[in-house]
């Protein structure tokens, strides 16, 4: 398990999620750390912003890609992605809620073209249809655009909610136009932490600390290696009888250029 974190840590970027959990029926929460190699489960009395420099330490030097919980603000991370199909989902709900005003949703159509924009411009970038240099002007436009973009006088609550959210994470919606294997959304780790809400249905949680422990680890091995393609009753029957072969090819595994 540490030997995965360790990995985990010294990657490029990280996706991470957290959902509730109980502990013998006391809240607690789940938290999930990914990429494309690695699955770090961690279940924590605190959905604060403690637990994720416990895990990523003080510093990260990547990008770190997450919804936009508060807890992952305080982090110092090279860069940090917000999740824009969750702002996407916002505007949606406000759209809906406030069908008939014009002002509104003229604003929030804007911003929800504004960020299609952008996600389709990657995909073309990465499906070779634009060019190096177009890509980097037009990129460069948008994120303009983003940083003079906001709502004269939100009066509406949702609408104050979302303008804040804007003016705090303007820097961090078009962090993935410049890293190309940066996604611009948290979709990863959303699949990667759903065996665990399956989980959560059927068991209601842990009912010990130790069950917690039993379920972060063991559940770490197993998502990271079917992320690397190993047979997961084989490395762990391997590791509890003291072989060292699968571990060996899992560490090799996630250790290696994708």
């Amino acid at each position: 398990y540490g030997e995965l974190l360790g990995a985990l840590k010294k990657s490029s970027y990280i996706n991470a999620d957290e959902t509730g959990w109980k502990l013998d029926g006391t809240n607690h929460w789940l938290w999930k750390f990914t990429n494309k190699k690695v699955s770090i489960t961690h279940i924590d009395r605190s959905r604060g912003s403690g637990v994720v420099e416990d895990i990523l330490g003080k510093k990260y030097d990547g990008v770190l890609i997450s919804d936009f919980l508060s807890a992952y603000n305080k982090i110092d991370a090279k860069a940090k992605q917000k999740c824009i199909v969750h702002l996407k989902r916002d505007l949606i709900k406000i759209k809906e809620r406030y069908a008939s005003d014009k002002p509104t949703l003229r604003y929030t159509e804007r911003l929800e073209d504004l960020l299609d924009e952008a996600m389709d411009l990657k995909q073309d970038y990465i499906d070779k249809i634009t060019g190096k240099k177009d890509y980097a002007a037009r990129r460069d436009e948008l994120v303009a655009s983003l940083k003079d973009f906001s709502f004269p006088h939100p009066l509406k609550g949702p609408l104050v909610t979302l303008s804040k959210r804007l003016a705090r994470h303007k820097d961090n919606l078009f962090t993935f136009l410049y890293y190309k294997d940066v996604p611009s959304h948290n979709n990863h780790a959303e699949q990667q932490i759903r065996p665990d809400v399956l989980f959560r249905k059927i068991t209601f949680g842990n009912r010990s600390q130790k069950g917690i422990t039993n379920h972060s680890i063991l559940q770490s091995i197993i998502q990271t290696a079917r992320l690397n393609g190993i047979d997961c009753p084989k490395i762990l029957k391997e590791i509890l009888s003291g072989k060292d072969t699968q571990r060996k090819r899992l560490l090799h595994s996630i250790r290696s250029p994708s």
